[in-house]
């Protein structure tokens, strides 16, 4: 597994609990490792958003992405990206303090000591459908 695999699996959003809960996405009831993402600009000339990983959680990957549309307060037009990938548990914790010590999400408020930028580069058909299709 790599940062990118981590950056471009099984991508979706949210713009709150409803798109969620109309079971658009194909989210994972495993455990894993899962980053919520804000897109925040384009590039015209390469045809990619650039987003920054706001918020890094591990457990099992439906619920608390559920969790998060349903209580983090996320608005309408806040529209917000989700990846994951499938890890066992002892894994996902790894990789998640790995994650917090090397990089800042705004999110995280507990064990969050890293001072780099987690950021991609998402293709506008990443941007629009999400998950490979």
């Amino acid at each position: 597994m790599s940062a990118k695999d981590l950056a471009h699996s099984n991508l979706g959003w949210f713009c709150g609990f409803h798109d969620l809960k109309n079971g658009a996405w194909p989210i994972s009831e495993n455990d894993g490792v899962y980053l919520l993402w804000e897109k925040n600009d384009y590039c015209p000339k390469h045809d990619r958003f650039h987003a920054r990983a706001i918020y890094v959680g591990k457990g099992f990957v439906k619920k608390r992405i559920f969790d998060h549309a349903n209580s983090k307060g996320f608005t309408e037009e806040n529209i917000v990206y989700f990846t994951f990938i499938d890890i066992a548990n002892r894994k996902a914790k790894y990789v998640e303090q790995l994650l917090l010590d090397l990089y800042d999400f705004p999110l995280n408020k507990a064990e969050n000591r890293g001072t780099g930028r987690f950021c991609a580069y998402i293709t506008q058909s990443e941007a629009d459908f999400g998950f490979s299709k």
